[in-house]
């Protein structure tokens, strides 16, 4: 794929550097909660960490709280946030681990697919430092604007959108949560496939790029469907079409993307990984404690309204998965030049 950089060499050197230097220097947010309740107490021998490397209450922070609140068969989970480095500082402390008091991970396609291209020095192997347990969901994305302007613009499906930026050469703005974020690389995509001019506006996190969209410092937003939904729902966000290959029901008459742009179709994931190491028993018990876990039909309503997708991948087919899109966003990232 022959994407235009929107970023120098020496910049994205820049950018490298500064990623790894977070991994080191910058201060990290812990929280450790049981059951979703926090608590100052210890880690007992018998206890289980689960490591989110985000904040908490986003998407990801959310699903882990409501897995460990329906998992009672593994005993005790505390759950640990652990931020910086775009996810990597949580995922290298479980990686750091070692088999014999291994952690969890609650991991994405930014820990395992798209980092390890975008920072050389990153302090693990996506590949070789963990055991895949079990993707938790996909997670669709959805182009979205500001309602205000979508009426203003009169762009309310993909093909609308299309025809105004045809007429309109002057580049719209989309927001991203930073360099090779997959809003990054979504746009990135769109931009190639439709051959329409796009400046890109990377944020230091998805939070400040959303904000920016809404304040009107943006144009336009990939997002995934779990972070947009409240503000499509509240009005404030138009949901312009998915990246999903169907129309999803929590948006209903949103239009499917690739219908109009074809190619574009980007849909991520989060799941449950462990240290690497431990035995072929231990990890199938884990699998498949989750795995109950994630088909009770409480906790699928709750990821349903979450606006995520659910599907039971364990173990190897997991891993697979995996393996696939470290590959997939390797290559797509080289091809754009995103790669220091």
């Amino acid at each position: 794929m022959d994407v235009a950089p929107s970023l120098s060499r020496r910049q994205l050197l820049s950018l490298a550097a500064a990623s790894a230097t977070t991994l080191i220097a910058a201060p990290v947010y812990a929280q450790r909660t049981t059951g979703g309740f926090t608590t100052n107490s210890s880690k007992t021998a018998n206890e289980l960490t689960l490591v989110v490397p985000y904040t908490a209450g986003g998407p990801l922070d959310r699903a882990s709280r409501r897995i460990v609140q329906e998992t009672s068969s593994l005993g005790s989970i505390q759950v640990l946030n652990v931020t910086g480095g775009g996810g990597a500082t949580g995922a290298a402390m479980v990686a750091r681990a070692g088999a014999r008091e291994p952690m969890l991970l609650m991991g994405a396609v930014a820990t395992h697919a798209t980092l390890p291209w975008l920072n050389p020095q990153l302090p693990y192997d996506p590949l070789r430092d963990f055991q895949p347990l079990t993707l938790v969901a996909r997670m669709p994305h959805v182009l979205i604007m500001r309602s205000e302007l979508a009426l203003q613009w009169r762009i309310y499906t993909p093909d609308d959108l299309l025809r105004f930026m045809a007429k309109n050469r002057q580049p719209l703005r989309y927001a991203s949560a930073g360099v090779g974020s997959i809003g990054h690389i979504a746009g990135k995509l769109f931009q190639t496939l439709t051959r329409v001019p796009l400046q890109h506006l990377p944020f230091a996190g998805a939070q400040p790029a959303l904000s920016a969209l809404l304040e009107g410092t943006a144009d336009l937003m990939f997002d995934n469907v779990a972070s947009a939904l409240p503000h499509v729902r509240a009005g404030r966000l138009k949901a312009i079409g998915v990246t999903s290959t169907t129309a999803l029901p929590m948006l209903p008459g949103v239009p499917v993307l690739s219908d109009s742009v074809r190619g574009l179709a980007l849909t991520t994931w989060f799941g449950l990984f462990s240290t690497a190491g431990v035995s072929d028993a231990q990890a199938a018990r884990w699998a498949n404690a989750f795995a109950q876990t994630l088909k009770k039909p409480t906790v699928q309503q709750y990821f349903d309204a979450m606006g995520v997708i659910r599907e039971d991948l364990r173990l190897r087919d997991f891993a697979q998965l995996v393996q696939a899109d470290h590959r997939f966003y390797g290559q797509f990232l080289k091809n754009s030049q995103l790669t220091p």
